[in-house]
């Protein structure tokens, strides 16, 4: 195939507008008096011409948007109480982040370390996906209709703007519009996204992967001043990271293999690398002066962990989620996704899927277009960021092999150990995207077969690999129920700013109380929540230390569970820990062993609730 031999030195070529020549009388000399290039109307046609270079992207951008609502419509019908059905106590994390972001701004607090959960010790939100600047940005929405508002407008954003960053990057690699929009779209509302979007706010939120990899590829190429592309880069990265630190960190591990590979094939990069090395250190140091607060609080102050909540190797790709589809895909079948439903990490793990067309039509382009180095970094970086998907060992139809994988190599490196690696899928995403799109793109000059034909043959292609990852429109459920006792005066009957016990007792299986939580406005902070925080070896666990005795108990009560009899030592312990997380009042909210609980804490704290408000309160003495 024909090399070309500046894929990543020159700019992408600018976008035809068509001819602007006025027709003229064929053998009549026409006298031409040319008008004055007064300021005003050289301002003018400034405007006309960025109208016109803008309009493509417009209509670009409001497609991707119009794609966004669609897979979303289900939602909208009532946007501040439905949400994406599948994983309600995902989702109420981040609604719950949504909301404590905007009561911060409101009431001056600290964002990054909070005491309205896992109280009196708290939680440190760097070491949580607390979304903090798009908390920061939706602050108005969430204050006037919810963090479910704000959740679901977070989700229709992500679809758009990483669809629009993915295209923007194909177009910096030289791609024509038609074909870089379809790369957009694979990647905007690929597989892996589209999993994503299922409770996971921070993840879907990956429009920073190829707009930071855009920033890249300029300053590898020297284009525009090293200063404002560090600036640009750097920023970036910082907002990234306090959006979602998971999603920064694939970014850069896709950076740190494209650009190997682009050093390995293009070694006079290197020699001239003073440039980029310039502008790669002011994006540090700018990232670092966005960041370097934040991070301190992160690794230096309290309460902060280490390591990941998670099972090692348990969260990565099966090989055959590949080319297996879910039902999260319009086309997939009963067979497809009964096997698909079987896969240890649950449907919102579920991101390797790219189906056999599209893989097909990767590692083909990749072979034979090795000399576009374009095709060869994209599809070489997509190949190693599928293999890291799999992780540390080989699993497939669901069967642990043994097989080593070169994740095992560096499972164990800090920030690695913190990863997991089903989530690399993201990147695979982006690059199998662009790899159609470069392939869309050179059809013309590699297809002698004419203008029509060629553009039938291009539209086959994009056609046979695009459907078979089309989306379902997501299914959606309901957010929990609020007591009214939550968002009327009767609040008022609690101490302002008190620590108050909230049953059922939150956990990342029982997430109701931290939506009556927001929705009280924060009034009071409580024990327990939905978090990571530090075990008693200050290991990252999920839930922090393990809970008090009473806490246990009655957890167990709520579910049915307890038959233990509450004897003088159990009520003993029970005050005694009220004491010790100064308890000021106990709140029962709607539960299926609500007459449980309720006879169980009566005993407990010794005295009669009062019921107002859909909710039964204690207010021990």
């Amino acid at each position: 195939m024909e090399q070309r031999s500046a894929d990543l030195a020159a700019p992408a070529p600018a976008p035809t507008t068509g001819d602007n020549v006025e027709p003229s009388t064929v053998g009549q000399t026409v006298p031409v008096t040319p008008t004055p290039a007064t300021p005003t109307r050289l301002r003018r046609l400034r405007r006309l011409r960025r109208l016109r270079r803008l309009r493509p992207q417009a209509l670009i951008g409001s497609s991707y948007l119009l794609l966004a609502f669609a897979l979303t419509i289900r939602v909208w019908s009532e946007p501040a109480r439905n949400i994406i059905a599948g994983n309600p106590n995902d989702t109420g994390l981040y609604c719950w982040w949504l909301a404590h972001t905007a009561h911060a701004v409101t009431s001056l607090s600290n964002p990054f370390i909070t005491h309205l959960a896992n109280a009196p010790e708290g939680i440190n939100a760097l070491w949580n996906t607390s979304v903090l600047v798009p908390g920061l940005i939706l602050t108005p929405l969430t204050i006037v209709a919810g963090p479910v508002a704000s959740y679901n407008v977070l989700v229709v954003l992500a679809f758009l703007l990483s669809a629009s960053g993915a295209y923007l990057f194909a177009r910096t690699l030289g791609v024509r519009t038609a074909p870089a929009y379809v790369g957009g779209a694979v990647y905007g509302f690929s597989p892996a996204l589209v999993a994503a979007g299922t409770g996971h706010l921070s993840l879907v939120l990956a429009p920073a992967i190829p707009l930071l990899l855009c920033l890249v590829t300029d300053i590898v190429r020297q284009t525009g001043r090293p200063l404002r592309k560090g600036l640009l880069l750097g920023t970036g990265a910082g907002l990234q990271l306090l959006t979602g630190e998971e999603v920064l960190f694939i970014t850069a591990v896709t950076a740190t293999l494209g650009l190997a590979l682009l050093m390995a094939s293009r070694p006079e990069y290197v020699r001239r690398a003073g440039g980029s090395a310039r502008a790669l250190l002011i994006a540090f140091l700018s990232c670092l002066a966005l960041t370097g607060i934040p991070l301190g609080i992160q690794f230096f102050g309290s309460p902060r962990s280490h390591g990941s909540p998670f099972l090692t190797n348990f969260f990565k790709s099966d090989l055959t989620g590949f080319y297996v589809p879910s039902a999260r895909q319009l086309l997939a079948s009963a067979a497809q996704t009964e096997r698909a439903a079987a896969y240890q990490g649950g449907a919102p793990e579920y991101m390797a899927y790219l189906g056999w067309p599209l893989l097909i039509i990767c590692v083909s382009a990749t072979v034979i277009g090795f000399r576009d180095l374009r095709l060869r970094i994209a599809g070489l970086t997509g190949v190693a960021l599928a293999v890291l998907t799999l992780g540390s060992t080989l699993l497939v139809r669901g069967i642990e092999t043994g097989l080593p994988l070169p994740w095992h190599l560096v499972a164990r490196i800090p920030v690695f150990d913190a990863a997991l690696p089903d989530r690399f899928a993201l990147g695979t995403a982006l690059m199998a995207g662009l790899v159609l799109a470069i392939v869309l793109d050179r059809l013309p000059s590699q297809l002698d077969l004419g203008g029509p034909l060629t553009a039938t043959v291009a539209v086959a292609v994009a056609a046979v690999c695009v459907l078979p990852l089309v989306p379902r429109p997501y299914s959606v459920e309901r957010s929990p129920d609020v007591p009214s006792f939550f968002t009327t005066n009767a609040i008022e009957i609690l101490p302002a700013n008190s620590n108050v016990l909230v049953l059922p007792y939150p956990s990342g299986v029982q997430t109701a109380p931290l939506f009556w939580q927001a929705a009280a406005r924060f009034h009071f902070s409580m024990p327990g929540g939905y978090f990571i925080g530090p075990a008693e070896d200050g290991q990252a666990f999920m839930g922090g230390r393990t809970p008090t005795a009473t806490a246990r108990f009655l957890t167990d009560v709520g579910k049915g569970m307890s038959s233990e009899p509450l004897t003088p030592a159990r009520i003993a312990q029970a005050r005694d820990d009220f004491a010790r997380l100064r308890i000021r009042a106990v709140i029962l909210g709607p539960t299926p062993h609500a007459a449980e609980l309720r006879d169980t804490v009566t005993f407990l704290v010794g005295s009669q609730p009062t019921f107002t408000g859909g909710v039964y309160v204690w207010l021990p003495a």
